[in-house]
């Protein structure tokens, strides 16, 4: 657990003490935090939840709440059809 104040320096000089594979942990690590940054969340007329985003495309979809509700209303119908399993 980290009790200092984190620097570069200090990043580095934890860098040195690890293994190769250590090593592509922290640099996909690294770059999976620059993807996050890059790719900023769209919010569509849906109260702000980016997942809506999703259905922004398909014009059956202008009210994404209602698609998704009824997107959601089959799904667990066809679930409902399907035998249980035992156990």
């Amino acid at each position: 657990m980290l009790t200092q104040h984190v620097t570069k320096e200090f990043i580095v000089q934890q860098l040195e003490m690890l293994t190769p594979e250590g090593l592509l942990e922290v640099a996909q690590f690294i770059e999976f935090l620059q993807f996050r940054v890059q790719q900023p969340a769209q919010t569509v007329n849906s109260g702000g939840h980016t997942a809506f985003a999703v259905w922004a495309d398909y014009p059956e979809a202008q009210d994404a709440s209602a698609f998704a509700a009824k997107l959601r209303q089959i799904i667990e119908a066809s679930q409902d059809a399907q035998p249980k399993p035992l156990g």
